[in-house]
């Protein structure tokens, strides 16, 4: 028998739909659960029981009555604190911000909510979802990292409090947390999810995305937040998208994948390292080896041009009036962005679109390109959320992505494997990923 803390969201759903649980009392369970394990991760920027309790309340008067469950009916799910709710502040995670409320949801969060599920608190992200860290700690050992910027919502999942997260992704912040704490973790292709409501560090980089314990959970949320708003133009034209059918069904035809070490090869941990080239070895006939073209290294200093120079116009409102309460890092990297030819900028986020398209070529003969999904498992302390660089790539490109908690190093530490599918073809890259993840299963029983 399954705890609640073990239920997926999808199980959960279909949990209180048929009955077996009421809604008030297992949340009364789930924020003791809950509270009881704050201390230890901090995973949570502001978990109001009030907040949680009365959305709880309202989830059992529509079913007393007897309107019908949303799909995602009394499921919690934990939000980072850059997206906007109007019952719980979003500060961003600076002092600046402290106390502050919105005078609406993200869209994303509206839809979640219409959905049925229940916005369950705000979870810790670095500061302004850069690099400075908050208190998070790994649930799988508190003396390490849950990576970053989106670290409370990775923890949260890992830890059991919540089945669901919504988090953001500029460069690394949701598959380099997922990897480290050991969940799924999905950045869908650029524009799929409307940002209206979601903190601008970098328009044309900022993408959303999520975590859970399952691929099906992670094509679900998505499929109920996707399409265009009407306000955010990264999103114009964007249909909804049908990924939960698609993630459920089987390929009609065996999948072909390939998995490529990238040029930082050499950064990778050894234990990582081995670690990868066992899994090769293990799925080999369904995985093959390819190389990246060396020119990828390029996109490392396009992705850094181009965030800097918008972090600094995000930023500047905070520069001039409290700069004293921006991290030194922080204020280094605003001014150094301040400081970028404007030529330099620009030239560099026109080259977005031709990375987008520049892995077509591996997608005529794959249907997942599979790549290390951090550099190795969670850098021990909290100085730092560990390094983005296996993801700036993808994310600069704007192309799908999933880390596949697949591995374990010694001492318990997960380690993702990152895959990468083709832009806006996200429901056939998440139907790859659960036929991979099966076989996976499959040959290490074997």
């Amino acid at each position: 028998m399954k705890t609640i803390q073990e239920f997926t969201a999808t199980e959960l759903r279909e949990h209180l739909v048929a009955g077996h649980a009421d809604v008030e009392e297992l949340y009364a369970q789930w924020l003791a659960f809950a509270q009881a394990a704050e201390p230890r991760i901090h995973a949570f920027a502001n978990l109001d029981e009030r907040v949680v309790r009365l959305q709880a309340q309202h989830r059992k008067a529509e079913r007393t009555r007897g309107e019908p469950p949303g799909r995602l009916f009394g499921v919690p799910v934990a939000v980072k604190d850059i997206i906007d709710t109007i019952d719980f502040p979003t500060a961003y995670g600076s002092p600046i911000h402290e106390g502050r409320y919105a005078v609406a949801d993200a869209t994303v969060v509206r839809r979640l909510r219409d959905a049925g599920a229940v916005v369950f608190g705000k979870t810790v992200t670095t500061e302004f979802a850069t690099f400075t860290p908050g208190p998070t700690r790994n649930p799988h050992n508190l003396e390490h990292t849950p990576g970053g910027s989106s670290s409370g919502s990775a923890a949260a999942v890992a830890a059991g409090v919540v089945p669901l997260a919504l988090g953001t992704q500029t460069n690394g912040s949701v598959l380099r947390p997922a990897s480290y704490c050991g969940v799924y973790g999905y950045k869908p292709s650029r524009g799929m999810l409307p940002r209206t409501g979601v903190f601008e560090q970098s328009p044309a980089l900022d993408q959303l995305g999520l975590f859970a314990r399952s691929l099906e959970d992670l094509a679900l949320a998505a499929e109920i937040m996707s399409g265009d708003d009407g306000f955010d133009a990264g999103a114009l034209a964007q249909p909804p998208r049908q990924l939960a059918s698609v993630c459920a069904s089987e390929p009609p035809v065996e999948p072909r994948l390939c998995f490529v070490r990238t040029p930082w090869w050499d950064q990778v941990e050894p234990e990582a390292r081995e670690a990868y080239e066992a899994f090769v070895e293990l799925m080999e006939g369904i995985v093959v080896e390819a190389e990246l073209p060396p020119v990828v290294t390029q996109v490392v200093e396009w992705h850094s041009r181009v965030n800097e120079a918008e972090l600094a116009f995000a930023l500047q409102r905070e520069w001039r009036h409290h700069p004293q309460q921006l991290s030194p890092g922080l204020r280094e990297r605003v001014e150094q962005g301040m400081r970028m030819p404007v030529i330099d900028y620009l030239v560099a986020r026109d080259r977005i679109p031709h990375v987008a398209c520049a892995f077509d070529d591996y997608f005529e003969r794959y249907d997942a390109i599979l790549a290390p999904a951090a550099l190795g498992a969670a850098p021990r302390g909290l100085a730092s959320t560990g390094n983005p660089l296996m993801q700036t790539v993808w994310t600069f490109g704007g192309l799908p992505a999933v880390s596949l908690p697949l591995l374990t190093l010694e001492g318990g530490l997960p380690l993702g494997v990152q895959a990468v599918g083709r832009l806006h073809n996200d429901g056939r890259l998440l139907r790859t990923c659960r036929w991979l993840v099966q076989r996976f299963i499959e040959r290490g029983q074997a």
